[in-house]
């Protein structure tokens, strides 16, 4: 039996047979494939990690020709079907020897990358995902697990860090990918609007509805629903949305008649829920119902193993809207990029790299002065959720002159219980003592009350 036990991401896709023999491009592995012609010896995949269009099409084709595929992920048989086998191998090599012509140039010690059709944007691509880093692959693989199920997941992670690729990832993976993808900011709506664009209204409801209306979790019928800054969504909307939730079923604003809907439903926040439910913000049992199967995207700075492929892909796909050509980039540049923290991650990237490709000339890629400067200076700690929060319980404590509790408290001032006050003040390393060690000393001593 022939295994194929890894694939490391490249240029091409790269197998190791049996555990043993190196191949380097799908010509040598179809050597080793036909050596064992005759024998129709199994491909077990079991250990298989992420592959690219190219071993897809070899794997179809294997599968076509009489090739069994032992443990063949769910995401490569899917992808198998999809795509269908090509018309024979040669075919195939025809088309990755292609792909190798056109993606790697080298003159003297420079590193050129010419970008040719879409040869260049798919080195590192799965499914529209650039990267290699092992904390992007351990979320694919979680991707992966996932999507076959109707679990409800809560997608995690800073603004720019691609929460909503990752969810049409997972709807594109998962059984309902027939139906459709319906996505949903809670933050782009007015308030007053929100019930009527998630539940739809019948005409006549309130004053400017002339026509019925239908709400997302309709228009996502058999499909997903793809809610955005959930976070944010109004407390009083949450309960109708956990009913939702729970029971599949809802009334259009203005009807008693219910609706049965069957959606996969996932959300999406760049906020800390656990301490919006603990500051009475968001509903614990909502945020338990969504927080079935959480994914956790890393910020770009804590993978920049992934900036250079980013960087090819986005330089390659701007240079073809714009219509320039982009020759060279030098490792000047890249390492400009990788040693940036990028605070607002691959979505600035992206938009640095646009306007860098817009400003190039001559072929080399040129980075704006005003986007990212050479000699980037260390990135101060960007200020988390926490860290405002303990700024803010500070002040008022130093407004309340360290009292916690009573009519005067810092626990009314903030609109919490004493303990529930307390509590945070403990998680949050604050003390009434420190809290009001900056005082002026003509305010004399503070009495704690607690």
């Amino acid at each position: 039996m022939l295994r194929i036990e890894r694939s490391v991401r490249g240029p091409l896709v790269v197998f190791a047979v049996s555990g043993r023999v190196g191949v380097k491009n799908i010509t040598e592995l179809q050597r080793i494939v036909d050596s064992e012609a005759g024998q129709r010896k199994a491909l077990n995949l079991k250990d298989l990690t992420l592959v690219d269009r190219h071993a897809v099409g070899f794997l179809a084709r294997c599968e076509a020709e009489g090739t069994p595929l032992e443990n063949c992920p769910i995401y490569v048989r899917q992808w198998i079907v999809r795509e269908g086998p090509p018309c024979s191998f040669s075919e195939l090599c025809r088309e990755e020897e292609f792909a190798m012509k056109t993606m790697h140039e080298t003159s003297g010690t420079e590193e050129r990358t010419v970008y040719q059709g879409d040869a260049g944007s798919s080195a590192a691509d799965f499914h529209g995902i650039v990267g290699r880093s092992a904390a992007l692959q351990r979320v694919l693989r979680l991707v992966e697990t996932v999507a076959t199920t109707d679990a409800a997941i809560l997608i995690r992670g800073e603004t720019g860090t691609g929460k909503e690729l990752i969810a049409g990832l997972i709807h594109r993976l998962s059984r309902r990918r027939g139906g459709p993808l319906v996505k949903f900011n809670c933050t782009a709506i007015p308030a007053g609007l929100l019930e009527s664009e998630l539940f739809g209204h019948e005409r006549g409801a309130f004053t400017s509805a002339i026509a019925r209306r239908l709400g997302r979790f309709e228009l996502a019928n058999n499909g997903t629903l793809f809610l955005d800054e959930i976070g944010d969504l109004p407390l009083d909307l949450q309960p109708k949305l956990l009913r939702v939730l729970e029971e599949q079923a809802f009334e259009r604003i203005g009807s008693t008649h219910t609706i049965r809907t069957d959606v996969r439903v996932i959300a999406a926040t760049n906020r800390p829920l656990e301490e919006l439910v603990e500051a009475g913000e968001f509903r614990a049992d909502l945020f338990y119902r969504l927080n079935v199967f959480p994914i956790d995207l890393p910020p770009l700075r804590e993978r920049t193993e992934d900036i250079p492929p980013l960087v090819r892909h986005f330089v390659a796909h701007h240079a073809r809207n714009v219509g320039r050509r982009i020759d060279a980039i030098s490792p000047d540049v890249i390492d400009t990029l990788v040693r940036y923290p990028w605070p607002g991650n691959v979505r600035e990237l992206q938009h640095v790299l646009h306007r860098a490709v817009i400003m190039s000339q001559g072929g080399s890629l040129e980075l704006p002065p005003l986007a990212v400067r050479a000699a980037w200076p260390p990135a101060p700690r960007a200020e988390t959720y926490d860290d405002a929060l303990r700024k803010h319980i500070v002040e008022v404590l130093r407004e309340a002159n360290g009292i916690v509790a009573g009519p005067r408290g810092a626990a009314v001032r903030l609109g919490l219980k004493r303990t529930t006050l307390l509590s945070k003040m403990q998680k949050l390393g604050i003390t009434p003592d420190r809290a009001v060690s900056t005082l002026a000393p003509e305010k004399g001593r503070a009495v704690h009350r607690y």
